[in-house]
Order: structure tokens, then C-alpha cells, then sequence
């Protein structure tokens, strides 16, 4: 059986076969080109020209194209405007523009963005990921950003969460997001997971994605021990409050409410330009250190995968990539903790530079609380708080070189690297053995019989 099909769907087909942010390049690059033949020729009108007058204003198109402030592009601008102006070339006019008639204009094209490079406009503006400490803002128990008390708050989490654990691009297709898009199902062990239900056409999955790619496998998987906190707990507490005659997932938080509510969302959707912009806002809110983007929470879950050691291959399935390439373009970058580690690691190279006295920031119940997490990574220590307060009433620290010292991550504290004696006093029955590996110091306690 067949289905009687308009020349005005079939349009709308072809339309609708490349992304959003492909139609908006196409559009910017194909504008700046006929504002350019404008200048020069007095007409914006290319499609009918040859091959040979197109290679000809390409070259002076590459060198002469400059920002509104009159500065030279940026390589990544640059290389965006040829790809949605040679895209067009080929779609409308059904011109070649690798044939041999553009070799001159590709080799300008080429000159000019060495000498870009040359000048300093070579480099690339990655989205940062999101720091640990800006994480910690945001899922603080007092935090009002992700209060899941409340509509805009459990909005919120529930928005982050699933772009977090499903790893999914920035703004596409949040608009067309219903209560059917994401599942929730049970594993082998019993344990309850949100799932992307839905299969979506994004940048990387369009008309040439072979049947065994996929958007992303990756799992959003309960977490009992955080309570009201849990992601699966609380995206069941949001499809809940949902308006029950819209099927828009992202649904207008109502501005009066109660607990008792069976419905704290309007019957309207949330917009794709609120949507596109939720992380910048949530920045905001939160008072985080820095204005962050909805793609910063993709290279945060990339770039964390990726210290933990999980294999690219595996990142692909989960974030649906589809070249390990791309995946080093977020596993090269450096966070704010390693860079720090490496700077203050040339600082003491250079022997100039001394450190506080230990632990010398931190109260001494944070002490204790940090010595004691050390002490209870080894199954054989059995310190009471007696010896620990007999540690910290009884110790001295003395100022050394910072050479002498490593960080920390785990506990957040700042190990001197010293003899055992001047951090950790002798204590009866008790031999502390400090082992040095790979500047990292760890101290094992063993209970003398």
C-alpha cells in the first residue's frame, strides 16, 4: 500500500534533513559571501556564475573576510563558513567544489589559515567542564538551584541529572523531549535505571548513521544511599507533578504550590531558547565560579569517564560519538586540579617556594576527620579517638620545602612528606610505616601482638 504524498512534504523532507546548526551555517556563510560579491561586483547573486568567476571571488573571499570589529577570523570561523558555503554549492547549484577548477582558491583557502595561525587565531574555544567544586555547589543539601521541593528545583535536577548520566549534547532536541523519551526499567541485580527510550536524529546520527550506532547506552542508575536525592527517585517524583494534558517533558514550573500538589507545571512547554540556556542560568543561581554552557556538562562526563580509565570505545556507546577523535578532543584537556598539581610541581623545582604549616587551613575536627579516613583504608589499624586525640595534642608541624610535599585528591589535604616521627609521633603497640611510591604517601598502621 502506498500513501498519497504532496510536493510540499516531499520539500519538507528534504528540509529537515540537516540539523538545526548545519541550516543556521549554511545560511550565515551563504549571507556573507553575497554581501561580499555586493561590495565587489554589485550583485549578491552567484548561482548562475561559471566555475572558473566562483574560483576567483573564493580567493579574495578567504583573504579579505573579517569580524565586525575588523580583526581576522578565527581558523574554527573560518572553516565553519567554508563547510556551509561549499555545502550549498553542491545541494543547490550542483557544482564540484573539489574539482580541479577550485585547486587555486583551496590553495589560498590553505595559505590563509596558516597565516591565521601565525597570527594567533588558531586556537580553539572548547566548553570547559564543570569543576568539582562548582559540582559540589550544586548538589549541596542547602542548595536552592536543585531543591527537588519545589517545581523550578526539581525541574532543574532532574534536567541536569539526565544530561549528566546519559551524556547528552548541548541543546538538541530538549524541545521535542516527552514523558515517553527517557524509561525506567530494572537490571539483573534488581536494581532500578532511567534509559533513553526514544531513538532521535542529532548531528551525529542522521541519514548516513549505520543501524548499529546508537545516540547513547549510557544508564542513569538509582542511588539509594542520597535519599530524596536519588536521580531515579526524584525523575519519578517529577514525571509525577507533570501536567497530566501536555506531553512535553519540559513543562512551565507554576508559580504557586504546595507539597500536597498534584501538579506544580503548567500546560505549557518550556521554550527551546530557556531550554538552550538552562546551564548558563543554573550557573547564575548557583553562584558558581563561572558561567557555564549546556555542552559543559558533556566534556564534564567525558572528561571524568575518561580519568577513571573507562576505555573510548566504551564513552562512544555511551555518549554516541562516532570516532575516537572526537573523544580526545575532551580526554587531552587538563582540569583545574591537574594543572594546579603541575604548576605548583615547577614551583618546587625551583626551590623558592615554602608551604604552610600542615593542614594548617583545615579545623582540627577536619583533621581528625581526614586522618581517620586514612586510617580506615587499612583493615589492620584499630586506632580509638583516644590516640587520636593523643596524635594531635602531642604533634608538631614544622614548615618545610614544598618540595617535600604531594597532594592529596582523595582526602583533600595536603601530605607532608617527611619522616614519620615529625607528622605522626610514635604511639605504643603502634609502627607506622610510611610507603613513598609515585609521590603519593600512604601510611599503614599495624597493631603489634
Amino acid at each position: 500500500m502506498f500513501a498519497d504524498v504532496e510536493e510540499s512534504e516531499i520539500t519538507k523532507l528534504l528540509d529537515d534533513k540537516d540539523s538545526v546548526s548545519t541550516k543556521r551555517t549554511i545560511k550565515r556563510s551563504v549571507n556573507l559571501f553575497r554581501t561580499f560579491l555586493m561590495e565587489k561586483r554589485g550583485s549578491g547573486e552567484f548561482e548562475g556564475l561559471s566555475k572558473e568567476e566562483l574560483n576567483e571571488n573564493l580567493r579574495l573571499f578567504y583573504v579579505s573576510i573579517r569580524t565586525k570589529a575588523g580583526t581576522s577570523l578565527k581558523v574554527s570561523s573560518l572553516n565553519n563558513i567554508k563547510y556551509g558555503l561549499f555545502k550549498y554549492l553542491k545541494d543547490t547549484c550542483k557544482i564540484d567544489v573539489d574539482g580541479p577548477e577550485f585547486n587555486e582558491s583551496k590553495q589560498v583557502y590553505k595559505a590563509a589559515l596558516t597565516d591565521m595561525k601565525k597570527k594567533g587565531f588558531g586556537s580553539v574555544d572548547h566548553k570547559p567542564p564543570i569543576s568539582t567544586e562548582d559540582l559540589k555547589k550544586l548538589y549541596d543539601s542547602e542548595s536552592i538551584v536543585f531543591n527537588v521541593n519545589t517545581p523550578c528545583g526539581l525541574q532543574n535536577k532532574v534536567w541536569f541529572d539526565l544530561m549528566f548520566y546519559l551524556c547528552r549534547r548541548g541543546r538538541e532536541n530538549l524541545r521535542k523531549m516527552t514523558k515517553k523519551t527517557f524509561g525506567i526499567d530494572t537490571d539483573a541485580t534488581g536494581r532500578e535505571f532511567v534509559y533513553q527510550a526514544i531513538d532521535e536524529a542529532d548531528k551525529n546520527h542522521g541519514s548516513n548513521a549505520t543501524p548499529d550506532e546508537t545516540i547513547g547506552e549510557a544508564r542513569m542508575y538509582a542511588q539509594p544511599q542520597s535519599g530524596d536525592m536519588c536521580p531515579v527517585i526524584t525523575f519519578k517524583k517529577y514525571l509525577s507533578k507533570l501536567h497530566k494534558k501536555l506531553e512535553a517533558l519540559w513543562q512551565r514550573p507554576l508559580e504557586a504550590f504546595s507539597e500536597e500538589n498534584e501538579t506544580w507545571y503548567c500546560r505549557s512547554p518550556v521554550g527551546k531558547n530557556t531550554l538552550a540556556c538552562l546551564m548558563s542560568e543554573i550557573s547564575k543561581k548557583a553562584n558558581l565560579s563561572r558561567l557555564y554552557t549546556n555542552h559543559s556538562i558533556r566534556a564534564t562526563v567525558i572528561t571524568a569517564m575518561d580519568d577513571a580509565g573507562i576505555e573510548a570505545r566504551h564513552i562512544m556507546r555511551a555518549s554516541g560519538h562516532k570516532n575516537e577523535s572526537s573523544i580526545r578532543s575532551y580526554a587531552c584537556r587538563l582540569n583545574e586540579n591537574k594543572k594546579r598539581e603541575m604548576s605548583d610541581c615547577l614551583s618546587s623545582a625551583l626551590g623558592t617556594v615554602t608551604c604552610n604549616k600542615y593542614l594548617a587551613t583545615e579545623s582540627r575536627s577536619d583533621q581528625e576527620n581526614s586522618l581517620a579516613n586514612l586510617i580506615e583504608e587499612d583493615p589492620l589499624a584499630n586506632l580509638t579517638k583516644t590516640d587520636l586525640d593523643e596524635i594531635f595534642n602531642n604533634s608538631t608541624f614544622e614548615e618545610i620545602s614544598s618540595s617535600n610535599y604531594v597532594t592529596c585528591e582523595k582526602q583533600e589535604i595536603s601530605v607532608l612528606r617527611a619522616q614519620s616521627s615529625n607528622i605522626i609521633p610514635q604511639l605504643p603497640g603502634i609502627q607506622i610505616c610510611p610507603n613513598l611510591n609515585n609521590c603519593t604517601v600512604n601510611f599503614n598502621f599495624y597493631n603489634q601482638k
